[in-house]
Parts: C-alpha cells; structure tokens; sequence
C-alpha cells in the first residue's frame, strides 16, 4: 500500500490544552453561561494582546520546480511591538500599539531589569478605558460582556472592579482556550496581511499593521465569530480541540 504524504505548516500547542481538567473547564464554562445574557454575536466586545514584529516571516514562498524556496529577511533581531485589540461581530472597537523599550538583563541568575516584552499593568489599564470610553458612544453597548483569557493582568480585582464600575461585564475565557476567542483569528488575518509583501524602504509596522486592520470588512468579523462559536458545542460536548481552524 502507497502512503502519501505531505508537507504542511506544524502548529504547536501545550500537552495542557486536552487534559481531562482543561476539557472539563471548557465544559463547565460553557455551561455556566449558555445559562446567562452572554451571546457571542450581539452583546460581547473581545479583548486580547498579540505581539508583531518587523521580521514577521512568511509560512510559504513561490519558487520555480526543484528550486528552494528562499525569502531574504533581516538578520537583526527586531523589537516586538505590543498590540492591543478590542473587536466585536461588527466591527473593530479599538487598537493600541506600544513598542517597548530595550530589555536589559543582569547578571546569569538574576532577574531581568528592564521593560519586558507582555503588557504592563498601566498600559493595558489605560487601553481598557480608552476602549470603554469608545463603547460608551453607543448606548446599545452598555451593559456589554467584555471577553478575554484569564490571565492575571486582565483578571485581577481592580481591573473586574473597574469594568463593572463603568457599567459593563466581565467574561474570562477558561485556560489553554484561545478558539473560543475571536480576537484571534482578527490577530492571525492581520498577521498574514502585515507578512504577505516585503517592507517598502520608508513603510514602517505600525503603518503596516494599520493598513491591514482598515482592510477588513463587517462580513470579517461576523466570520471570527462564527468560528469561534462553533467551538461551543466541541466544548459542551467534552471534545479534544485538535487546532485552532478545525470547526
């Protein structure tokens, strides 16, 4: 018997994620709020990081038959650029980009002095407000679920205190859960926006960046969306998620 194989783009993802408790958790959170207001698609803003730099690199190239296919990158180590991101089934909420400050280690054994890669606590506070002040607009937002993962900077008690205090509520994804949130296909569509072409000499990321999430239509975030929500039975139903696009 043949056996065809094929080469495809590997995608990493922890032993966690389809553990027995990881499983459950998705089933118990599901649960929990199918028995609330909470709908995916008319009362939820989806909130979330994801960091960019200028070597962002493409998974494929186009090459003549039997010849490699090679793409030329920078061999300097760029700055990651922080992006924070608010997006909803209609549309985007709001962006906020901060590029970060050179990282200075100590000594082997130390900790790390310096400004680290992730948000810092202030910054992903004042991008909150700006985002709340954005929905506060639109008074058919209010009282709107602002969704995202369970990190300790977006669960801890002030920033839930915060939220709840300006007339909104929090959702926080269980652990190892990135599909049940949409923001990140919006990440993975303006990533492959941002990598499709080479940098243009005076094109700057941030430019790049901008240009990709202005490239986007209605029919885009109804369709991330969507495909998150298909996850909500998989997770009901104590299903292992094998990828990020299975559906």
């Amino acid at each position: 018997m043949r056996i065809s194989t094929f080469l495809a783009q590997a995608q990493f993802h922890p032993v966690e994620r389809n553990s027995r408790e990881k499983i459950q958790q998705r089933c118990d959170w599901v649960q929990k709020w199918q028995q609330t207001y909470l709908d995916f698609t008319t009362n939820c803003v989806f909130l979330d990081e994801s960091a960019f730099h200028i070597n962002l690199k493409r998974g494929m190239a186009w090459s003549r038959k039997g010849t490699p296919a090679v793409v030329t990158v920078l061999m300097t180590r760029a700055k990651e650029t922080s992006i924070l991101g608010a997006i909803s089934a209609t549309g985007l909420v709001n962006v906020s980009l901060r590029v970060p400050k050179g990282i200075r280690k100590r000594k082997l054994g130390c900790e790390i002095d310096g400004y680290s890669i992730g948000t810092v606590t202030g910054h992903y506070l004042s991008f909150l407000k700006a985002t709340l002040d954005e929905m506060n607009k639109y008074p058919e937002m209010k009282g709107h679920y602002l969704v995202m993962d369970n990190a300790p900077i977006h669960s801890s008690t002030g920033i839930g205190k915060y939220i709840h205090s300006q007339g909104y509520r929090c959702a926080y994804l269980p652990p190892y859960s990135p599909e049940l949130n949409p923001i990140e296909q919006f990440w993975s569509v303006v990533k492959s926006k941002v990598k499709r072409n080479k940098f243009l000499e005076k094109e700057s990321l941030m430019t790049r960046i901008s240009e990709a999430c202005d490239s986007l239509h209605f029919s885009d975030f109804k369709g991330f969306v969507s495909h998150s929500a298909k996850f909500f039975d998989k997770s009901y139903q104590r299903k292992i998620i094998k990828t990020g696009t299975d559906g």
